[in-house]
């Protein structure tokens, strides 16, 4: 507060409630009336979720947010997120609500992510109303009102009860998340590996032809089909045909689960992702 440099004292705040998982010291303006009362709308606030969104995550989501002024621009990075556990769903849907009815400006990364997981646990069979209503609530704040309205009819049949309603509000700006710089010459997948996307299998086996050891990151690959499994296995034998190693790293729960149960743990290294 003393130097005034209240953007730097923002970001460290936010930094200090992710490490201590507490509420930060709150900025108070010094020195009169004039600039340092003065809003500044091009302020923006930049909160980054762990791979494990459970209730202490989602908190310090809420708390970053209800912290930052209500002119600035909120960015919130959700590409980390690799679990999503009952509590965190439903208080990061709180959250993602009280900021859209109090028409927050909001910035968003790593959407896709955390689309493509709360897809796959709607799917399974024993699936959680609140997994349902985050990625309701998700369409909502990304003004995707058609995705939204076919879930909200899959939710009340499901469910057997009244989906949440549309409303019409300022959609968050989707902005891309700050990649990481490459330390190594892995071979780093994106997207889904799926049988009408078999573009990353055959980015595979090109650089396993060029490669003894083999290094896949798979941090940014959201699913993997099971019917590009076969496919995945035979590339891999390929490569330890010919005397290869092989490492596949970063990958999210459901698909070390897939890897687990198609043996593919069995062909290769595998280091999945750990949640914070």
């Amino acid at each position: 507060c003393i130097q005034k440099r209240e953007k730097e004292f923002d970001q460290l705040a936010l930094d200090y409630a992710m490490r201590f998982e507490t509420s930060p010291p709150i900025w108070h303006a010094m020195g009169g009336n004039n600039a340092a009362s003065k809003p500044q709308p091009d302020q923006t606030a930049s909160l980054e979720l762990p791979g494990l969104l459970d209730k202490k995550a989602a908190a310090i989501l809420r708390e970053g947010v209800e912290a930052t002024a209500r002119n600035a621009v909120v960015r919130i990075d959700f590409s980390r997120i690799a679990m999503i556990d009952e509590a965190g769903a439903d208080e990061c849907t709180k959250t993602l609500a009280a900021a859209r009815k109090a028409r927050r400006k909001l910035q968003v990364s790593g959407v896709d992510t955390l689309t493509a997981l709360l897809q796959d646990l709607n799917r399974a069979t024993h699936s959680r109303a609140v997994h349902w209503l985050l990625l309701l609530e998700l369409y909502q704040t990304l003004g995707q009102e058609e995705n939204f309205e076919n879930l909200a009819v899959d939710y009340a049949v499901r469910f057997e009860v009244s989906p949440p309603s549309w409303s019409q509000v300022q959609a968050a700006e989707v902005v891309q998340a700050k990649p990481a710089e490459p330390l190594d010459d892995a071979l780093r997948l994106t997207g889904e590996i799926t049988p009408a996307n078999d573009g990353a299998l055959q980015q595979l086996g090109s650089y396993a032809s060029t490669h003894n050891e083999v290094l896949v990151d798979l941090s940014q690959v959201t699913r993997v089909d099971y019917g590009s499994v076969s496919q995945f296995i035979s590339v891999l034998m390929q490569c330890l045909g010919s005397g290869k190693t092989i490492t596949l790293r970063g990958h999210n729960a459901l698909i070390h689960e897939l890897f687990r149960v198609m043996g593919i743990d069995q062909l290769a290294q595998t280091i999945p992702h750990h949640p914070d």
